[in-house]
């Protein structure tokens, strides 16, 4: 199981498996063949020269109106602003146009170079793997992901197009790369072609707009603490869990664990904060299910994400947990799941942007795009909520 640490810190991939089996996929395409000619990426990289060019190409922000981006991420808070595409971090020379709702976000980026490249690597790579795993049975799963993950795009006013399930649209138009990244809003990919449609012919016809300038009115992520254990004082912590059986413990600069003793036992809550990026990998966490069971043919939900165990259940489930490592350490008290079942529920309402129960073993809040995640897996549900309440109205 993932613990909390690494929950947080690695939610911006959360559509992870569609990235993994992408980087995988170039990978292949550009080993060298037997005659030592580049793979389709060339010896220099596909994406080795982009991010250069691309800090001198048309401002991103110049491709899509504020107005037209709101009805896919509701009021802006800021005007639309340029930032850096791996973080989201507000930069004048940034790649990446961000679109900053109160609980969704948009980000486009722009290159004027690698397109013919990109364009010719992204429709290849597929029929790259499928030679490589050609004789391979075992790998043929891995096979269909990749053209699930990879399949040529829709036909448009581009010359190819290709979208990374519950993330981004990939488009090429000459030398020309435009990525719409919807894993921060919907996930949709019917709303990213909306949006590629409206974007297409601003390349090279710029809208009067400067994303450089609108950076000193981006928002700001609160300051990041040296020790995480820091946010909110004990005092506030008890109030909300009840008296600590000892100090809080910082495992590292993004985690804090409290523990109380209950009559079930010792409740721990392991609170992990990711300081930057926060919303996105929130909503990329929040619909990656339906991502994943797009790609393996799996159901997105099944009955136990709405079923409340009873008394017998709930033992039951509580021992499962704990086979499985859940509950930490011996003299544990049970997690939530024991009454809350394997629930996912996204409406929660509270002091914070957005909040949800993940599969009753998680608690995850977004607050001025910070990203807060408390493991439930030995802990008191409500408590676990309350706690999560004091934290955001601190952030």
């Amino acid at each position: 199981m993932l613990t909390l640490r690494c929950l947080a810190g690695a939610a911006r991939a959360n559509a992870a498996l569609a990235a993994s089996l992408f980087a995988g996929a170039l990978t292949i395409a550009s080993c060298e063949g037997k005659d030592g000619s580049a793979g389709l990426l060339g010896k220099a990289g596909l994406f080795g020269s982009l991010a250069a060019a691309a800090s001198q190409s048309q401002d991103p922000c110049t491709l899509l109106s504020a107005s037209e981006a709101e009805p896919y991420v509701g009021t802006l808070i800021a005007p639309p602003y340029r930032a850096d595409e791996d973080n989201g971090v507000p930069a004048a020379r940034g790649t990446a146009c961000v679109f900053h709702g109160t609980d969704r976000m948009l980000l486009v980026s722009f290159s004027s170079q690698g397109g013919a490249m990109v364009g010719r690597t992204l429709t290849g790579v597929p029929d790259a793997m499928n030679k490589v795993l050609a004789h391979d049975t075992a790998a043929a799963g891995m096979a269909t992901m990749v053209n699930k993950v990879m399949a040529h795009g829709r036909p448009g006013p581009w010359d190819s197009a290709t979208w990374i399930p519950g993330g981004a649209l990939t488009l090429t138009k000459g030398d020309a790369v435009i990525r719409v990244d919807m894993s921060g809003a919907s996930g949709s990919e019917t709303e990213a072609y909306a949006l590629a449609g409206r974007i297409m012919p601003r390349v090279g016809h710029p809208l009067d707009y400067d994303g450089a300038k609108a950076v000193a009115q981006a928002p700001r992520t609160p300051t990041r603490p040296a020790n995480p254990c820091s946010v909110i004082p004990r005092p506030e912590v008890e109030a909300a869990i009840g008296p600590l059986a000892g100090p809080p413990s910082a495992s590292d600069s993004t985690s804090c664990t409290y523990q109380v003793a209950a009559a079930q036992g010792v409740q721990t809550y392991t609170v992990a904060y990711d300081w930057g990026n926060g919303l996105q990998g929130y909503n990329r966490m929040k619909h990656g299910m339906a991502m994943l069971g797009g790609l393996m043919g799996t159901p997105v939900s099944t009955p136990l994400d709405t079923m409340k165990p009873n008394a017998g259940m709930g033992q039951a489930l509580g021992g499962l947990m704990k086979m499985l490592g859940g509950a930490a350490g011996k003299g544990a008290a049970p997690g939530a799941v024991t009454k809350v079942g394997f629930q996912t529920d996204t409406t929660l309402k509270g002091p914070w942007d957005s909040a949800m129960l993940l599969h009753g073993t998680q608690l995850l809040a977004v607050r001025h795009d910070v990203f807060v995640a408390i493991d439930l897996q030995s802990a008191d549900y409500e408590k676990a909520k309350a706690l999560m309440g004091t934290i955001c109205r601190r952030l």
